[in-house]
């Protein structure tokens, strides 16, 4: 769902496309943009062949960063708990964010009367108008049956309520509660859509499973959307991000989406997308998302003039402004078309040019309309329109500013890629992306995309069936559980019961257990470790499994033509390549290792690594030589059905152990040992 169209796309278990729909986004409907994904549902149903059963329904929504950006939240109540002795330290850093309309008020965990004074508390806040509940207590992760108990107690009475240590489990009790604070104020704007799409889609599809996107590009149960919407802030961008990994492979790059409202630009790294923790109101959280740039410029931008020059492409577009593109119009009823410029309703603004017709009507001149008149879409693109009408439009346009319509069409396109190119520049600096190829999705791809990448001097690639590829993601989803613990020592004990705690989660949501990968990460800067439970639901609509050799081509790709298979697993397979490199002095040989899912896609790539493969008795004692240093090399195991990633473990004699306790019961394994 975008600003400007909502769409749709049904696959097959192959994933092969069976119908697209495309509506415009209802922003004035009673029922919200609800109405428009209903509208696009229902096009699908009816344009599948006959005999079809749907199995899932996947939703990407844009409902949680539009009511944050226009203010559209809930009057909410923080309830700060912890012991009585700490309530001076606990109220400075248990505020909710500048923007938000908050009751504050702290009860100590410690009095023998809790019970009694959060419920006078809810009691208080409910006569006074508060929708929702932010529950945060002071080193709530570590137990927090205080903060449970007043959760449950603020649900009985109809309130609403969030959990800091629902959202997070790191020590840092000003993000818990930032976080909390801010899912509890869009909380009831979200069950309420939650509700019109359950009802809608239960008495049309009754009994499907409906799956809503995450800002991660993970998806979820719309029982967790109820329970945690923060969770989908940019989950449209991620969507399209997950469709140009899982449909078309995507490896490593810069992916844009242009829309007709607003351009998304995020980045793809080792085939999965590059994640950062979201800053929303001006304030960090503990939830990590895409790291999604958002400029305000797209297809259909208006184009704002100065005294002899374009002032400025966007952000205001055709569509909010209730105007029809002059590329799409008759070419008939631009024939006395005249330019005008205009003040649009809610803008200090003017200047915006617009052609008028005699009969009063009006169409928007607009970055589509100048790709058009250039001729630089092609007849099977999204946005390919009349070229004679969009030639109008742009003699026009250069009448205006003293210039050819094809001197004015390019000033469009300079203009509109200018706002573009520096957040493409910085996305790719920060990430190590420089020089690599840009692909492009959404339905104004072809428009602005051989622009940019021209004037950044990379490839550009428009993916497949780019228009929809958001839609496209959101069917490929997979369901993806993180959870982060601080940590002051390394514990295999804590990273094990993290791991259970996140697969158990995924399976909750809908994870097909026999799909399940969980991987862990320790930050040893920040003090935490993280887990990351990833799996499919097994109705999903899935990328199709590549053979052995297809499998070997994608590593070839990846390592050279000496890659060859070290282990295959049911659901992964690792390779492994030997390459001489030839120095001033002498020669050296690097040996790179790779491991893929049974798709393709890369989920662990080592530049230079020992590889040791058999029994668990074998390899073990071949990890000896490699632990003569201060701290434990890297080290990951793949077994027949999982990866697992030992990177927080840096204790020689806790990796030693930890992995003889958990490959005891593996017939065979792969220990793979990073090498500097």
């Amino acid at each position: 769902m975008g600003g400007t169209f909502t769409k749709g796309v049904a696959l097959g278990l192959n994933g092969e496309i069976l119908a697209i729909s495309h509506v415009p986004t209802t922003h004035a409907d009673q029922q919200g943009v609800a109405a428009g994904v209903l509208d696009a549902l229902e096009q699908l149903l009816t344009r599948l062949p006959a005999g079809t059963t749907v199995l899932l329904v996947s939703h990407s929504t844009t409902q949680a960063t539009n009511a944050l950006l226009e203010g559209d939240t809930a009057h909410i109540g923080v309830l700060a708990l912890g012991e009585s002795r700490d309530e001076g330290r606990i109220r400075k850093v248990t505020n909710a964010p500048d923007g938000l309309n908050a009751e504050w008020t702290f009860v100590g965990t410690d009095r023998p009367d809790f019970e009694v004074q959060v419920q006078a508390v809810l009691e208080r806040w409910r006569h006074a108008g508060v929708a929702a509940v932010a529950v945060s207590e002071a080193f709530g992760v570590d137990g927090g049956e205080h903060e449970r108990q007043a959760g449950e107690l603020s649900r009985a009475l109809g309130l609403p309520a969030t959990l800091g240590s629902e959202l997070s489990g790191s020590y840092g009790l000003e993000m818990r509660t930032v976080s909390a604070a801010i899912n509890a104020s869009i909380l009831p704007t979200m069950l309420n859509t939650a509700r019109h799409v359950r009802q809608a889609v239960g008495a049309r599809l009754p009994g499907v499973p409906l799956l809503i996107m995450r800002g991660d590009g993970g998806a979820a149960s719309l029982q967790a959307f109820e329970e945690t919407p923060l969770h989908t802030v940019v989950s449209g961008p991620a969507a399209s991000l997950g469709g140009a990994i899982l449909r078309e492979g995507l490896m490593d790059g810069v992916f844009f989406e242009v829309g007709g409202t607003s351009t998304n630009v995020g980045a793809i790294k080792d085939g999965r997308p590059v994640l950062k923790y979201m800053t929303v109101l001006g304030a960090p959280t503990g939830l990590r998302a895409a790291d999604i740039r958002i400029a305000g410029v797209a297809g259909g931008s208006l184009i704002r003039l100065g005294r002899r020059r374009i002032e400025e492409v966007g952000p205001r577009s055709a569509h909010i402004a209730g105007l029809g593109y002059a590329s799409f119009a008759d070419p008939d009823l631009l024939k006395d078309a005249r330019l005008v410029e205009i003040t649009l309703p809610g803008s200090r603004v003017g200047g915006y040019a617009v052609l008028e017709v005699p009969s009063g009507a009006r169409y928007a001149i607009t970055p589509t309309c100048a790709a058009n008149a250039l001729g630089a879409i092609g007849e099977n693109g999204r946005a390919f329109g009349n070229e004679q009408s969009a030639r109008t439009a742009l003699r026009l346009l250069g009448e205006r500013l003293g210039a050819s319509m094809e001197a004015a069409a390019t000033a469009v396109l300079e203009a509109s890629a200018e706002k573009l190119v520096t957040l493409v520049r910085e996305l790719a600096r920060e990430h190590g992306l420089q020089g690599l190829p840009l692909y492009g999705g959404g339905g104004a791809a072809s428009v602005l995309g051989p622009v940019i990448a021209r004037r950044l001097g990379v490839p550009f690639q428009a993916v497949p069936n780019a228009d929809v590829i958001s839609s496209i993601g959101a069917a490929l989803a997979v369901i993806r559980v993180e959870r982060e613990r601080t940590v002051t020592r390394q514990d295999p004990t804590i990273a094990d019961l993290l791991e259970r705690e996140v697969g158990d989660e995924a399976v909750r949501l809908g994870a097909d257990p026999a799909s399940l990968r969980v991987e862990t990460e320790y930050l040893p800067q920040e003090g935490r470790l993280r887990a990351v439970a990833v799996g499919a639901h097994p109705l999903s609509a899935q990328t199709r499994v590549l053979d052995e050799d297809e499998l070997s081509s994608q590593a070839r790709l990846v390592l050279g033509d000496s890659a060859r298979l070290a282990l295959g697993g049911q659901y992964h397979s690792l390779f492994t390549a030997e390459h001489e490199l030839r120095g001033l002095f002498r020669r050296r040989t690097q040996r790179p290792a790779l491991v893929l899912d049974q798709c393709g896609v890369r989920l662990l790539r080592f530049e230079n690594a020992v590889v040791l493969v058999g029994k668990p008795g074998e390899v073990l004692p071949g990890l000896a030589p490699y632990l003569g240093g201060q701290t434990a090399p890297h080290v990951a195991v793949l077994t027949s059905t999982r990866l697992r990633d030992y990177a927080h473990l840096h204790d020689r004699q806790t990796l030693t152990q930890h992995l003889h306790d958990s490959l005891r019961l593996e017939s065979r394994v792969a220990l793979i040992v990073r090498q500097e």
